[in-house]
């Protein structure tokens, strides 16, 4: 008997646009991993289907066809099915909440089940490790982003997929800017050689991307060269996407958002401030070293010992009191002519741009 013809399925089932991805920050932190974007597609929608204040239910049942339409397959094939459940069963790193320094390797899964009907079609069930446990159910403890699966379904590049990730995170600054090996460094393709030139990096990666994400996710943004000279050194990243796109009781009031977006500009500029004196530097000085800060790689910037915080608003702000104290040592012992010109040549020499 003649098999009956089986029609792709062209969504991936019918509850696809009310389904939010609760992630915690340290799986966020899976950008950085070697997980493909149809394994991270597999995990997302995981998340989407738990509910994340159910940690005795923690298998997830894939329904027929659509793993096919993760995978962006019309026919999956054992094989690959196979590889991708083998590899998000594999362990990932998750950075450790307790020291900016360290790290824990987990498995995410410690089951995968999968058949194959008379048509080809799979299904499957994953069921997460009890030490991944804390990592995706109560995540409210360890703080967490929410997004639209839908969001992340049609995405056929890794790199938009990372690049979503990335300005969903950092939507609350409004603009901001990232040093350019950075920002390679966060797509994973600083080691390509198309990268090294900007032009190509901007055609291949930062167009399609742009591209992309306009065309099958609800983020908007615009993106500009930061430049020193004929070299571009930084990317400012402009986001005009509704601020609150998706509010809940995790996220930030407007008020809080306007508060975190403009906090790195005025944390490291009082950092060159001595008590209730106004700052030696004029409103333009101050910009021209802000444009150095911006480049300067991350292995210059000290730990936050302070606060405990690996943010850069705080790491930015450490680095430019010690670099000011070295100034304030450095002109009582000998004569400086022109002590702003003298910080920043300073800080060039440490952004490595003389």
């Amino acid at each position: 008997m003649a098999k009956k013809k089986i029609d792709p399925i062209e969504t991936l089932g019918r509850d696809t646009d009310k389904l939010t991805v609760q992630k915690s920050k340290p799986l966020f932190a899976l950008w950085q991993s070697e997980l493909t974007l149809a394994e991270f597609k597999i995990l997302d929608t995981y998340l989407g289907r738990i509910n994340s204040h159910d940690d005795e239910h923690r298998t997830v049942k894939f329904e027929k066809g659509e793993l096919e339409n993760l995978l962006g397959v019309k026919q999956l094939k054992p094989q690959v099915l196979d590889d991708r459940l083998k590899h998000l069963m594999t362990t990932v790193r998750i950075p450790d909440e307790n020291s900016k320094r360290g790290f824990t390797r987990i498995a995410l899964f410690e089951k995968a089940h999968a058949e194959q009907d008379d048509y080809g079609v799979w299904e499957a069930e994953l069921t997460c490790t009890e030490t991944a446990k804390k990592y995706i159910f109560n995540v409210e403890e360890i703080n967490y982003l929410r997004y639209k699966l839908k969001n992340i379904i049609n995405i056929k590049s890794r790199y938009t997929y990372i690049m979503f990730l990335y300005l969903w995170e950092n939507k609350y600054r409004g603009t901001w800017e990232v040093p350019l090996d950075k920002l390679k460094s966060l797509l994973n393709c600083e080691n390509e050689e198309y990268c090294s030139q900007f032009k190509v990096f901007n055609d291949r990666v930062l167009k399609r991307v742009h591209k992309e994400m306009h065309e099958v996710t609800d983020i908007r943004y615009d993106y500009e060269t930061v430049k020193r000279g004929r070299s571009v050194v930084a990317v400012r990243f402009i986001y005009k996407s509704k601020i609150l796109d998706e509010v809940d009781e995790n996220q930030m009031t407007i008020e809080q958002w306007q508060a975190e977006a403009s906090k790195e500009k005025e944390l490291w500029e009082s950092a060159l401030r001595k008590e209730n004196e106004e700052c030696e530097f004029s409103a333009e000085q101050i910009e021209e070293i802000r444009q150095v800060l911006v480049t300067m790689p991350d292995s210059k910037l000290p730990e936050d010992t302070v606060t405990n915080m690996g943010d850069i608003t705080f790491r930015r702000y450490h680095y430019i009191a010690q670099q000011y104290a070295v100034l304030n040592r450095i002109c009582t012992e000998t004569k400086v002519n022109n002590r702003f010109k003298y910080f920043v040549k300073m800080l060039r020499k440490d952004a490595n741009l003389e």
